[in-house]
């Protein structure tokens, strides 16, 4: 099974995406 270039760029996308929406939930959690 090989991983196309375009399924990495994708799967790193929603990764950072994931990342971002987590960070900003984290931080307003904190806040509050």
């Amino acid at each position: 099974m090989t991983i196309t270039e375009s399924q990495i760029f994708i799967a790193l996308f929603i990764a950072l995406i994931n990342g971002f929406l987590a960070l900003r939930l984290g931080s307003t959690l904190y806040r509050t």
